[in-house]
């Protein structure tokens, strides 16, 4: 066993006792099952993978080390942050330093302290969430909480107008009966490339029950991996177009794609779609097994995987190509289609 696996398993036998003991509490404090587990394992994660990676030390004492993390770390590094794991992670640290207090482990002064932290870091952490969710501003300035320039003026383009193709497991997922669906070759001329995705279930994250998903563009085999935690497939859409506005500005700052829009399902791919996203499904999975992987850095390495199908062998590449070759552009309104709300505003 190498320093580090020893350390770890240390650390994680420390946690151990003070997981357990707030578990207990809201237990007796009537939280629910399920409220009550999610809360332990949102603690534990900050535990043994944030704190046990980052600073070396136990929760024991580093409880209130949550500033970074909140307001940065979980920002950058979790497939899954958005504004109601945000939400969620702050209830979870307001009960346990409740617990603390009422357990004795820290006074009445130390208690308000903690609670001021979160009180006056909030607003903070999901200005930073917002902002690095936000295409028009440039990753460097998300967490600079100076005054800012107003973002140039960019050429508005419409909405999106997805069409997704789910695969049997997806399907199953999102609870969709796929014989009642259109088939893909009764698609219409007007569906851009741009549009058109094949959604593939990945994996669960366990601590927080996310489910992750592999979308992949029907034309350049340019993929994303999205999380999902409410089986509702118009988040995935949502984060689909909140993801690929990003993509665009930062290939063509001149366009800027309007987040929302709609999408429908259909069924039926083709088989060379369905054996390349295989193929970057099983690399996908290889990444997800490597220490502390980012979305970013997975993203990266996932669209500069060789593909033989691609005249531009790199899926990042044959986005990029296609993207100057066909700029996206306004979905017709003569389509059938399921709307579904855009990202949070400022």
């Amino acid at each position: 066993m190498d320093s580090y696996e020893k350390r770890r398993k240390e650390l994680e036998a420390a946690n151990r006792p003070l997981l357990h003991a707030f578990h207990e509490h809201l237990f007796k404090k009537r939280v629910g099952k399920k409220k009550s587990a999610d809360h332990v394992d949102n603690l534990a994660f900050f535990a043994n993978e944030y704190l046990l990676n980052y600073e070396e030390l136990p929760l024991a004492e580093n409880y209130d080390g949550i500033n970074f993390f909140l307001g940065d770390w979980f920002i950058r590094k979790c497939a899954w942050a958005n504004e109601a794991s945000l939400a969620e992670y702050i209830d979870t640290f307001r009960k346990f330093y409740d617990f603390l207090h009422l357990d004795g482990r820290i006074d009445q002064a130390r208690h308000q302290e903690l609670h001021q932290l979160i009180d006056d870091s909030k607003a903070t952490w999901l200005r930073h969430l917002r902002r690095y969710n936000d295409p028009s501003i440039d990753i460097e300035d998300v967490w600079d909480d100076g005054e800012f320039d107003e973002p140039e003026e960019t050429e508005p383009r419409g909405a999106r107008h997805f069409v997704i193709m789910l695969s049997g497991r997806a399907a199953k997922h999102f609870k969709v009966r796929t014989q009642t669906l259109p088939k893909t070759d009764e698609l219409d001329e007007e569906s851009h490339w741009m549009d058109c995705w094949r959604c593939e279930l990945i994996a669960e994250h366990r601590p927080s029950k996310t489910v992750y998903f592999l979308l992949t563009n029907a034309e350049t085999l340019f993929s994303m991996v999205i999380p999902n935690s409410d089986r509702r497939i118009e988040s995935l859409v949502s984060y689909l177009s909140q993801l690929l506005a990003r993509e665009v500005a930062r290939l063509r700052p001149d366009i800027q794609l309007q987040e929302g829009g709609t999408f429908r399902i259909v069924r039926g791919q083709p088989r060379s779609l369905i054996g390349s996203q295989n193929e970057l499904l099983r690399f996908t999975l290889d990444l997800f097994n490597t220490p502390n992987p980012s979305l970013e850095t997975i993203h990266k390495k996932l669209n500069h995987l060789p593909m033989l199908t691609l005249e531009s062998i790199f899926p990042d590449d044959a986005f990029k190509k296609q993207l100057e070759a066909e700029p996206p552009t306004a979905p017709s309104p003569s389509m059938k289609i399921i709307p579904f709300p855009p990202p949070a505003a400022n």
